[in-house]
């Protein structure tokens, strides 16, 4: 008995050396980026660390070693009082071929507001002014908040980033690692990773100027909040973004294209799905289960407000789902819609995996939200994609070209599409066997995503930083990274011998031309 009691002790005296207190500093108030930044958070509180979080969002339950202090903005309200002509305007700006770069200035002026907010906060002025003590630092500096890397600075302890988007320049930039730039389309570029010659010159384009943007407007801004907000002595913004040990991003060669990493970005795609499921509701089960002919899941997410599309629109779904011989499952802010058929369930929330992995589920119809599609990979269930912005309509792109899905775009909706596009992936079996094909290979890894965030920032606490992990791709200029300076020098090299070598045959040939002195001349 004593030797067991003794094993007991050893065994919580080793779980408490690996216990870290961990400080979230998350303001930003987007749903779909908390699902991220929670499921990391809870695999690092199920690993046994104190985790401290500052958001809006408060946890369901308390939770014992999980600290959370409520943090509002004005943004907050905004993006909740949404109307449709609004939201038509946000529409209209991404409505184009082209790569649009500029998108990201509309993400950072938001941003700027939130951590400028976040700043002025009496419960942030309080934690920055306190004696507490932090093993770790985690934001989402790399979505337009690197100012609150401020945090890590100030308790002395190592940075994490968290990224819901793998195709932002900015970061790979930060981390050193390459923007391969001919075979990966940057998020607003809706391209394969076969692009043709003008898609890679667009590609080279937005890119170059998404980065003198982040440079010489987004940078500055967040250093000037510091200056004015912070209290206290902090570095420059490129020192405490240089300074950031790990980022944990959302990607996964299954969900999106091969692409490479540093051995400091680890790709956790799969993260926000949990393997312990939330039970589907009595009566949404029960409608799943009588669904002989299957079940359409349709769901926009939750930054569309379709609760105050047109009506018309509206209509259109409504006499589209009329025609099928499935049932529906419709995620709406909405108690009733007029027309509605019996084979249509209106809910405003729904466990999306749970509704996922139901056998009867046969086609999700999405907003293409990373969340969302990887959620359908892994279910193994085809799409109709309806994609806005953002990255939707990149990742609906990659669902076409998967051949998983098909996009129906926002503005051909009408009854005749909508059913055009569901009976496309329905009637043709290889949408059903590639989605089945991508779960398997999504699946199919050495640690699930929550253990690989567990280990690597254990990892990163271990070893104070784990700088070792940064390339020295950071040091360099981006002229020194891209060779400039050596073909600068190589073509310098070039001229100057053409130059010697022109001299000297410019030389050899006027002296072979020179006229002939002869003896007749010399007599005179």
């Amino acid at each position: 008995m004593k030797s067991v009691i003794l094993w007991i002790l050893l065994f919580n005296a080793i779980s408490c050396s690996f216990s870290a207190r961990i400080l979230a500093m998350v303001p930003y108030p987007g749903k779909s980026h908390y699902v991220f930044v929670s499921a990391i958070l809870k695999a690092l509180h199920r690993g046994g660390h104190h985790i401290v979080e500052y958001s809006p969002f408060p946890p369901s339950k308390p939770l014992a070693n999980y600290t959370h202090v409520e943090v509002h903005t004005e943004f907050e309200k905004k993006s909740q009082n949404w109307t449709f002509d609004q939201f038509a305007q946000i529409l209209k700006k991404s409505d184009s071929m082209w790569p649009n770069p500029f998108e990201f200035m509309d993400v950072w002026h938001n941003m700027k507001a939130i951590c400028e907010e976040t700043f002025q906060h009496e419960s942030v002025k309080k934690l920055i002014n306190s004696n507490e003590h932090f093993d770790l630092v985690i934001i989402e500096s790399s979505f337009g908040q690197e100012s609150l890397l401020v945090f890590g600075n100030r308790f002395g302890a190592p940075t994490v980033t968290m990224q819901g988007f793998s195709g932002i320049p900015a970061l790979n930039t930060d981390a050193g690692n390459a923007l391969s730039i001919a075979t990966i389309p940057e998020m607003t570029l809706v391209a394969t990773d076969n692009m043709t010659f003008v898609q890679r010159l667009l590609n080279l384009l937005s890119i170059t100027c998404f980065l003198l943007l982040y440079y010489n407007y987004q940078l500055p801004i967040q250093d000037k909040i510091l200056q004015e907000y912070y209290i206290q002595d902090a570095p420059s913004i490129g020192e405490l973004v240089g300074n950031v040990s790990l980022y944990l991003i959302n990607s996964h060669p299954a969900v999106e294209y091969p692409r490479p990493y540093t051995p400091n970005i680890i790709p956790i795609a799969g993260i926000t799905i949990s393997p312990d499921r939330t039970p589907l509701p009595k009566d949404l089960k029960q409608f799943m289960d009588d669904a002989k002919e299957g079940v359409v899941y349709f769901s926009l997410g939750t930054v569309v407000p379709v609760h105050v599309l047109p009506e018309k629109l509206l209509q259109a779904f409504v006499s589209a789902f009329k025609k099928l011989p499935q049932k529906v499952v419709w995620k709406i802010n909405l108690d009733s819609i007029q027309n509605l058929s019996k084979n249509v369930m209106l809910t405003k929330w729904v466990p999306q995996p749970g509704v996922l992995a139901h056998p009867n589920c046969v086609l999700f119809m999405t907003h293409g939200g990373a969340f969302s599609q990887q959620e359908a990979i892994h279910a193994a269930v085809p799409t109709v994609g309806i994609a806005f912005f953002g990255d939707q309509p990149a990742n609906v792109k990659f669902a076409e070209h998967s051949g998983i899905g098909v996009s129906l775009a926002f503005d051909k909706i009408s009854e005749e599409t909508i059913s055009t596009a569901i009976n496309k992936v329905l009637k043709n079996p290889k949408y059903k066997e590639n989605a089945q094909r991508l779960s398997r290979i999504f699946k199919d890894r050495p640690m699930s995503p929550a253990d690989s965030t567990v280990f690597w920032v254990e990892y990163v606490l271990r070893h104070r930083g784990a700088h070792h992990l940064r390339s020295a791709a950071t040091q360099l200029s981006w002229y020194q990274l891209a060779l400039l300076d050596i073909l600068a020098v190589f073509m310098a090299v070039i001229v100057i011998l053409c130059f010697v070598l022109r001299r000297i045959y410019s030389l050899l040939f006027v002296w072979k031309k020179q006229p002939k002195v002869t003896k007749k001349k010399k007599e005179n």
